[in-house]
């Protein structure tokens, strides 16, 4: 019997999942890949939160039912909000997020992992925070000497096989910093993997909608028009099955 492919997405806020890699998200729950997404924020202190009566509760509500909607749009099956404060990720005790993640990865054992990369593509202290604390999360949760409490709940150590990093390349990133959107980008040769969204773009526009009230919606619509939202693209931070010879079009290439 073979083993059910399983993908973990970690973000730090609402949003960052549609945003994001949305249209590869839709892709694998399209092919019956079990998608667990971890959201770290509520993202109770958006731009949005001088616009809404009742203040960070409020929003965090508002916020966390649009996150909800759209990962039913994008099919993730499996939703998990840690609560941690918006804007307050750089400032938790990394022992114990990096073993909330880990007991996560223990628990729905996914074979790839995906997140922000180190400088988080725009700057954002909890995108960083983030990458750090699932980067962590990866290396320790196949060692049976750390967070030795999960194994009384039954969850031994496992090791994901590969873990990406969202990437933009440098081209686009340059584009958008002509939009005062100051973004990192990445060198061709540090793009591993690119994956073409064309059937799910539609899906993952209808979830960024969902989020339309943190004002970017228009900006991305004229993006896809642009054609610069068809294709999704990953660096390769580490892989236990050795590195790709070429592009990839799979992040579970050598998986299945």
């Amino acid at each position: 019997m073979e083993e059910e492919l399983s993908l973990l997405v970690v973000f730090a806020h609402p949003d960052d999942e549609s945003y994001g890699p949305g249209g590869t998200i839709a892709r694998y729950a399209s092919e019956g890949v079990k998608v667990t997404l971890i959201c770290a924020t509520r993202g109770e202190v958006s731009i949005r939160l001088n616009r809404i009566e009742g203040g960070p509760k409020r929003l965090a509500e508002l916020r966390e039912g649009e996150l909800r909607q759209a990962s039913q749009i994008l099919g993730i099956k499996d939703l998990r909000i840690l609560g941690y404060g918006d804007g307050k990720l750089s400032q938790v005790d990394p022992y114990e997020a990096e073993g909330r993640i880990v007991k996560i990865i223990r628990e729905v054992r996914p074979q790839v992992v995906l997140t922000f990369g180190p400088d988080g593509i725009s700057g954002h202290p909890d995108h960083i925070a983030i990458s750090q604390l699932t980067t962590a999360a990866f290396k320790s949760a196949g060692d049976k000497k750390k967070y030795p409490e999960h194994f009384q709940e039954e969850l031994a150590p496992y090791e994901p096989q590969k873990l990406y990093y969202t990437a933009l390349p440098r081209f686009i990133a340059e584009t958008m910093k002509r939009e005062d959107l100051p973004l990192f980008g990445y060198e061709d040769d540090q793009i591993a993997t690119i994956i073409d969204i064309t059937p799910y773009l539609e899906t993952k526009m209808k979830a960024i909608y969902c989020h339309r009230g943190q004002g970017d919606y228009e900006r991305f619509v004229e993006r896809q028009n642009r054609g610069l939202l068809h294709k999704e693209y990953f660096h390769l931070a580490i892989s236990r099955l050795g590195e790709p010879g070429e592009k990839e079009e799979d992040l579970f290439q050598g998986l299945r």
